[in-house]
C-alpha cells in the first residue's frame, strides 16, 4: 500500500512538471525507511532508542528547511503599499512551486543552517554577496499579469517586497492618467487598487455616517479647498460611497510631478507616476540600441541586474569599458506596482524586476494583525 501511494505521488508530480519534487520526496522516503531498518538492527536498546530520536530530529529538521526553501515560506507585510489587498502586519504564505523555487545562492539563504555562518567572521564579510550562480527549478505555471508576488529588492538581497505584476517580459507598457495599458490593451486591475480622488460633499454629517456604516474605518477624508475634499479610495470603496448619495463631482487626482528617483530620469521630464511610457519591459534576448532614450530607461537594469559597467563618454556608450552600439538582455524582467498606487515605492521608482529576484506568488493571508487587532475575517484569505 505504501509503495502504491509513493508511486501515485511520483506520477502526479511528473505530470505537473515537478520531477525534481518527486525525486526529492522519493529520496526522503528511502532515507527514512532505510535508516529505520538500520536502527532496528541495533541490538542494544539504549543505543537503538537514542539513535532513533536523533535521526527523527535530524529528519524533521531537514524537512522544515527543505519546505521553506522549495515549497512555501512566510512573510510579514511591513507597509501599506498593497492596501486594500494586503494590510500592514498581514502574515502571508508564499507559494514557491508556482514559479519554481530558487536554489540558495549563499549559505545565508538556507534557513536555520545560516545561523552557524553568522559566527564566522570571514563568512560575515560576504553576507551581502552571492556565492553561487542563479538557478531555478521547474515550475507549475508561468508568472501572469496581475499576480501578487514577493521578490528581492534591486538594491539589497535580504530586503523583500510585495507588489502586483502589471507587465510581463516583452510587453509595451503605458500608464495613462493612472490606468495601465500593456500592448495597447487596458489592464483590468483588482477593485482593491487605490487612487486619490477629489469630490464635493453634499452632506458632511451624512458622509461620516456612511463611512461608519460601510465599515470604512481606515478611510480618511481631507479638505483640499473650501468645497472640495479628497481621499485615497479603492474602486470598490468609491462605488459603494457613490451609492450613498453623499458625494458628487468625483474626479481622479492625477500625479503630474516628475519626482526625483523615478527609474526613467533624467531624460523623460514629461513622465510621472500616473503618466509613463510607452516603454518595453526587457525580455531575455531583447536587443536595444544604445542611445540617449534607452540609456535613460534601461541603465539601472543593465548596471544593477545585468551586472555590466555601462558608461557614456563623449556621446559614445561603453559596456564593460568596450565601445558598444547595442545591448542584449540576458534575462526576463517584470514591472511591479503596488495596489495603493499613490503611496507605493515600486517599479516606477526602482525599475524593472529581474526573474532572478522573484521568490514566489502570494497564496493567502495566514493571519492579520492590522491596526494591532486580530482580523478574524482575514484568516487564510486568498489573494487575487
Amino acid at each position: 500500500m505504501k509503495k502504491n501511494i509513493i508511486v501515485f505521488v511520483f506520477i502526479i508530480f511528473i505530470l505537473n512538471d515537478l520531477s525534481w519534487l518527486a525525486l526529492t520526496l522519493t529520496l526522503f522516503a528511502i532515507i527514512y525507511f532505510g535508516m529505520l531498518k538500520v536502527i532496528f538492527l541495533m541490538e542494544i536498546p539504549f543505543f537503538k532508542k537514542s539513535a532513533k530520536r536523533v535521526f527523527i530530529f535530524i529528519f524533521l529538521f531537514s524537512i522544515v528547511i527543505s519546505s521553506k526553501l522549495l515549497v512555501f515560506d512566510i512573510y510579514k507585510i511591513p507597509s501599506s503599499s498593497m492596501k486594500n489587498t494586503l494590510f500592514p502586519n498581514d502574515v502571508i504564505v508564499v507559494n514557491k512551486l508556482k514559479y519554481g523555487p530558487r536554489l540558495p545562492r549563499s549559505p545565508f539563504d538556507i534557513p536555520l543552517v545560516n545561523i552557524g555562518y553568522y559566527f564566522n567572521e570571514n563568512a560575515r564579510k560576504r553576507i551581502k554577496q552571492y556565492w553561487w550562480p542563479y538557478k531555478r527549478l521547474s515550475s507549475t505555471t508561468e508568472i501572469k499579469q496581475g499576480d501578487v508576488i514577493v521578490f528581492n529588492s534591486n538594491w539589497r538581497k535580504d530586503f523583500f517586497l510585495v507588489k502586483r505584476c502589471v507587465a510581463l517580459p516583452g510587453d509595451t507598457l503605458n500608464i495613462e492618467d493612472g490606468a495601465v495599458y500593456t500592448n495597447s490593451t487596458y489592464f483590468n486591475n483588482s477593485k482593491n487598487v487605490k487612487h486619490n480622488y477629489t469630490f464635493n460633499v453634499i452632506n458632511k454629517k451624512g458622509l461620516y455616517r456612511s463611512l461608519d456604516s460601510l465599515g470604512f474605518n481606515s478611510v480618511s477624508i481631507s479638505q483640499e479647498k473650501l468645497d472640495v475634499y479628497q481621499s485615497n479610495l479603492s474602486q470598490l470603496e468609491l462605488e459603494r460611497l457613490k451609492k450613498t448619495g453623499v458625494i458628487e463631482n468625483v474626479k481622479l487626482k492625477i500625479d503630474t510631478l516628475n519626482r526625483k528617483g523615478l527609474f526613467f530620469q533624467p531624460m523623460h521630464n514629461n513622465w510621472s507616476l500616473d503618466n509613463t511610457g510607452p516603454v518595453i519591459v526587457p525580455k531575455k534576448g531583447m536587443q536595444i540600441t544604445l542611445n540617449e532614450e534607452n540609456f535613460s530607461i534601461y541603465k539601472k537594469a543593465i548596471r544593477k541586474s545585468e551586472k555590466c559597467k555601462l558608461a557614456k563618454r563623449n556621446g559614445a556608450y561603453y559596456i564593460n569599458n568596450k565601445k558598444a552600439e547595442t545591448y542584449t538582455f540576458t534575462q526576463d524582467y517584470y514591472f511591479m506596482m503596488g495596489d495603493n498606487r499613490n503611496y507605493s515605492n515600486d517599479s516606477r521608482y526602482y525599475g524593472f524586476v529581474p526573474i532572478q529576484n522573484i521568490v514566489g506568488k502570494v497564496q493567502c493571508v495566514l493571519y492579520s494583525n492590522y491596526q494591532d487587532k486580530l482580523q478574524w475575517n482575514r484568516f487564510f484569505k486568498s489573494i487575487n
